[in-house]
């Protein structure tokens, strides 16, 4: 493992942090080069010099201006399409003057059109220059410009008394389609925080689209809310929809974007461009920064102009308040320990939440958790965040695992998810490992990727090849999530930067060994019946191929084990709906037996890695306390969008299998279990030590599939080894959702463990 895994310095990690913007957003732009998903320097340079050559003819010969004005709508073009007020006042004002004739000028006309010429085209190549600086710092390029700021800043404290204002000028770039399908267009935007408004929708006035350069749709309309700047929290989310309107109440959405009013502690200055989403409905439960793609232009952007004051957002001091609290009545704290037991403050009625956060001071790690006593808070105002951090500074955990809930969406808040990470950074690598998956998805409520989040999973990342190599294919995964496509992007190509070469190659090797496990599945379940095996077995060559040469392969699986080929002759596939493939790994250790897997395409695979986590978290506990229920928990990793990998158990067989040994009535004996025990146990010893495993493993899976509320249960998805484990697979249907056959649910059949 340590031969292709390099370590990096604490200093090298530091200096990694420092720069993590910078190296997030260059690699990103990388990894895109060929698509052109950003702005490029030499593509903007080219369109510039034009404007220039045809700009210097112009002044020199008052001719030609459709060839300067042809050159101003190319920049635009590169610049996403969009067209602002001033480039349009400054192209109208130019025609304006080149179609005067000179008898209507001043005596000396040649010089004044020359001049009054000059003085526009000055301000035409101003407006220019002022939408390449608003592209820039809204989206990715490779460059930033070097001129001067082109708004007069003023940082303002929030302490004065002053409202949410900003206006919405246009939609750039609306398609033809939409032109010809809509009479006019709409918007309606609101505030959130933690998913929940902040404040009533505000809708606009219906508006036909403008034909300019491009079609757009000028509201040019002020947005006033009747809520202070300083009153806001620091996480809020302004979110914007775009509808088409065809009748008088009949508005179809078309689109939609969101961003944070206070990105970097300060809010937006001055006019900025949004990509929006084109329509799909925007998670409101999880209206988070992740959602705002800042990396490219969609193909309809939206223009704000913000006031050209600079709000920084100031931290309310908290108060230390409770220090001096009496002792509670017994029937509180007993009341209080009642209501803990729900975990989360979603199961707590409107009541309960307003008396758990009244006696919020009484509560403790011993008769409550910190994220139900935050989690009931009546409100995100500054005060009441005041309380929550004051709290927070005070309580003492009980086990790092408790902070895991403070990551959740509810708690936007900073500080909170500072504090949470301070905890979890206190877990074993082995302990963060097997929560990885919960701390992915909470990447997704960060308000950057330079959060301590981030960087608790890349700096464990180096410590661990373990947790590097399930870090990266969860990440693989999640890029599939459409909402958060380019934040786990960003993550991935920082993961890859810090893993060094090495293991970079490694994760490549990986990712081809995966594509043409994807590609023979996909021509194993499109060939007909009698053909398959032929088929499969000619594609079998590929991996050979692959083997050949990349020599050996870690399995995505688990890292630890090392490959060198397959076994074609132990590769089938599996005759249910989906055609799993069987593959035989030849193991790189000659020491070690064949690695079987399972690769599925056309199941998503990440409800029964969720199932398996927690049974692995159960049977911790269980081990924890001196109990081992002798459970046989394998493996699971979802690779991509509706595949996967499945570890096959050596020696496992399902029990319709070992029912079908016993003839047709095999499935209806309380011996036929013990007869295949002893089968394969002649000796006492042995026996016994089997009966033994089955009686504990069959009772601790007896209690998991109740607990989790595992539906779909027969003897098909039933196992025993024949050392006597039992376990199940196949989760698909589990809380209590399970499939029905005539109004009846299909569960756990009592036949199937006789």
């Amino acid at each position: 493992m340590k031969n292709f895994y390099k370590m990096i310095t604490i200093w090298e990690v530091t200096e990694y942090f420092r720069k993590i913007n910078l190296l997030f957003n260059f690699i990103y732009r990388k990894r895109e080069t060929l698509q052109e998903h950003y702005l490029e320097r030499q593509c903007l340079s080219t369109v510039i010099q034009k404007y220039d050559s045809h700009l210097k003819y112009l002044l020199k010969t008052q001719q030609n201006v459709d060839n300067v004005i042809e050159e101003v709508k190319n920049i635009c073009s590169v610049l996403g399409c969009v067209e602002t007020k001033q480039i349009t006042d400054a192209i109208n004002e130019l025609n304006l003057i080149l179609q005067r004739k000179p008898k209507n000028l001043h005596q000396n006309s040649d010089t004044s059109a020359k001049g009054l010429i000059e003085k526009v085209t000055t301000e035409l190549s101003t407006s220019i220059c002022q939408l390449i600086d608003i592209h820039c710092s809204s989206f990715c390029a490779d460059f930033q410009p070097l001129h001067a700021p082109l708004y007069s800043v003023s940082c303002v404290n929030l302490g004065l008394h002053s409202h949410l204002s900003f206006t919405v000028y246009a939609a750039h770039n609306i398609p033809e389609t939409w032109v010809h399908s809509y009479k006019a267009f709409s918007f309606s935007c609101w505030l959130t925080y933690a998913g929940k408004k902040l404040c009533q929708v505000r809708n606009c006035r219906n508006i036909p689209v403008k034909k300019l350069f491009f079609f757009l749709v000028n509201w040019n309309e002020t947005i006033n809310f009747p809520l202070e700047i300083k009153s806001l929290p620091r996480e809020s989310m302004l979110t914007i929809k775009l509808f088409g309107i065809t009748y008088a109440t009949n508005a179809d959405l078309l689109a939609w974007t969101c961003f944070p009013l206070f990105p970097k502690h300060r809010s937006i200055l001055g006019s900025a461009l949004f990509s929006m989403t084109l329509q799909s409905e925007p998670p409101m439960e999880m209206i988070a920064p992740g959602v705002w793609d800042v990396s490219q232009p969609s193909p309809v952007t939206l223009q704000i102009d913000f006031p050209a004051t600079e709000w920084e957002y100031m931290k309310l001091d908290s108060e230390e308040n409770g220090s001096d609290l009496e002792e509670p009545p017994k029937e509180c704290l007993k009341h209080i320990a009642r209501l803990s037991q729900k975990q989360t403050p979603i199961l707590l009625s409107e009541e309960k939440r307003r008396y758990l956060w009244f006696y919020r001071f009484y509560c403790n790690n011993e008769n409550c958790s910190l994220p139900l006593v935050l989690g009931s808070a009546p409100g995100w105002d500054e005060r009441t965040v005041s309380e929550m951090h004051t709290i927070l500074r005070r309580w003492k955990f009980s086990h790092p695992l408790e902070a895991l809930g403070l990551l959740t969406s509810s708690f936007p808040d900073q500080e909170i998810r500072n504090v949470a990470v301070q905890q979890l950074d206190n877990l074993l690598n082995d302990e963060l490992l097997e929560y990885l998956p919960q701390l992915v998805q909470a990447v997704k409520f960060e308000w950057n990727l330079e959060s301590p989040l981030v960087q608790l999973l890349l700096h464990r990342s180096l410590q661990s090849v373990q947790i590097a190599h399930r870090l990266y294919w969860l990440l693989k995964d999640a890029q599939n999530e459409a909402y958060f496509k380019s934040w786990y992007q960003k993550l991935l190509a920082a993961l890859q930067f810090c893993a060094g070469k090495a293991l970079r190659d490694e994760f490549s090797k990986e990712q081809k060994l995966i594509k043409i496990l994807g590609d023979i599945g996909e021509k194993v379940k499109t060939a007909s019946d009698p053909q398959r095996q032929e088929v499969l077995k000619k594609e079998l060559g590929r991996l050979e191929e692959f083997f050949w040469c990349a020599k050996t392969c870690h399995l995505p699986l688990n890292p630890a084990l090392c490959v060198q080929g397959i076994d074609g002759n132990a590769c089938s596939y599996f005759t249910s709906n989906a055609l799993p493939l069987k593959i035989t790994f030849i193991n790189a250790n000659p020491m070690g037996k064949n690695i079987s897997v399972i690769f599925k395409a056309g199941d998503d695979l990440r409800q029964d890695m969720l199932v398996l986590q927690i049974i692995q978290v159960m049977d911790n506990i269980w081990l924890q306390e001196g109990l081992d229920m002798q459970m046989v928990i394998y493996r699971c990793l979802s690779t991509g969008k509706g595949q996967g990998l499945v570890q096959m158990v050596p020696d496992a067989v399902t029990l319709a299998k070992i029912h079908r040994c016993f003839g047709p009535i095999g499935p209806l004996k309380e011996s036929t279990i013990k007869k295949w025990f002893s089968q394969h146990n002649p000796l006492k010893a042995d026996y016994e030590k089997v009966l033994r495993n089955f009686f504990y493993s069959c009772a601790g899976w007896c209690v998991v599939t109740f607990i989790l509320g595992v539906c779909d249960r027969h003897n098909d998805n039933i196992m025993l080894t024949k050392s006597g484990h039992m376990f199940h697979i196949d989760f698909g249907k589990f809380l209590g959702h399970a499939q029905t056959f005539g109004g009846i649910k299909r569960s756990v059949l009592k036949s199937c463990l006789l």
